[in-house]
């Protein structure tokens, strides 16, 4: 028997929160402790999990007894909790993405190869049934040559306006959309490489103010010659609902998490619900699946896992997008795409991170 791996997530908020309760069920986790400066949220965590609750992130530095840290904070504090978390010679899961910056999570990579620790990016549609079933299936060709892929979320209410702020959150574009362009690459092995993005109209008010969209699609093409078409929203108000359609050359494959998570495989033959892709929660199967990938490859698995190479991928498409949007023609997508200057000076330039 292997011991369960001792975690504490510094974040409670309402993803942190989620993280708490899922992992408090995953019996290769013992979750220790839950830190946040919030005495009421922290306490709140605590009660709901059984673990100590923690408000000085230097009174959990200092604990030997914690492996690893769930880090569930704002994305713009990423990079300084994950640099502290792994001077404290703990494995790291943070919550998508490692950085707003792309690129910025490299040196993080860097430091956690030195130190001989586990770095992962919290993409957990990758660990959830329905995609993870869809990506088996796609690899061993049973839809043929992947051409078009449709990656839909579309959440049902705005966050605060104050989150909002690209600042904050990265904008639409990055929090919500970076799920999807790294779902693109994940499932089909391939890169984007050039981005048309549209802001749509303006919904929420409060949220335009804060300086961010709440609507918005982009086309992303894909080396190998397939295309992608992401739509964002907040404004679904029916429930935060994320599909993922691929039409390959042979067929068919959908993934939903409403009003269950599944996939369903179509060809000639029909269409069926794929075995083993059914899940009451998708989103919670999904947090499950990466903590225990995390905790395997940590006890010694070789696992191929989401890290800043994904993240910073991810934030170069989203910043592409951004800057699609805003310009209203279409973006290479760079190394660092946030530099304006760069992408005015090499507009052709389609290499990526």
């Amino acid at each position: 028997m292997v011991d369960p791996l001792r975690v504490a997530i510094v974040g409670v908020g309402r993803m942190g929160a989620l993280h708490a309760r899922t992992l408090a069920k995953v019996p290769e986790i013992e979750l220790v402790a839950v830190v946040d400066a919030r005495p009421e949220a922290v306490r709140k965590a605590a009660g709901d999990t059984g673990a100590e609750a923690m408000e000085s992130l230097n009174a959990l530095v200092a604990r030997s007894d914690v492996e690893a840290w769930v880090v569930a904070t704002p994305t713009p504090t990423h990079p300084e909790l994950v640099g502290i978390a792994l001077d404290a010679g703990v494995h790291v899961l943070c919550e998508k993405p490692l950085s707003l910056e792309a690129g910025g999570g490299q040196p993080l990579a860097a430091q956690a190869a030195g130190a001989g620790r586990i770095l992962q990016v919290g993409f957990w549609r990758r660990f959830s049934p329905p995609w993870a079933q869809a990506k088996e299936l796609l690899d061993g060709g049973a839809i043929g040559r992947p051409i078009l892929i449709r990656l839909a979320q579309w959440d049902a209410d705005p966050p605060p306006p104050a989150f909002c702020d690209p600042a904050v959150s990265g904008g639409l574009a990055i929090d919500c959309g970076v799920h999807e362009y790294d779902l693109a690459e994940w499932l089909t092995g391939a890169r984007v490489e050039h981005v048309t993005a549209r802001n749509l109209p303006i919904v929420d008010q409060a949220v335009g103010e804060s300086g961010d969209v709440d609507n918005l699609i982009a086309l992303l093409d894909l080396t190998g010659g397939a295309s992608a078409v992401v739509e964002l929203t907040r404004n679904a108000r029916y429930g935060d609902d994320v599909r993922t359609e691929i039409l390959g050359s042979d067929g068919a494959l959908f993934v939903e998490i409403l009003p269950v998570g599944r996939a369903r495989l179509a060809t000639a033959k029909g269409v069926e619900v794929v075995g083993g892709s059914q899940v009451r929660d998708a989103v919670a199967a999904g947090i499950t699946g990466q903590v225990r990938a995390f905790a395997a490859a940590i006890r010694g698995e070789n696992l191929d896992l989401p890290g800043a190479k994904a993240s910073d991928r991810s934030v170069a498409i989203g910043r592409a997008v951004q800057e699609s949007a805003s310009r209203g023609q279409g973006i290479p997508v760079l190394a660092h795409p946030a530099d304006p200057k760069r992408l005015r000076s090499q507009p052709g330039n389609k290499v990526g991170i």
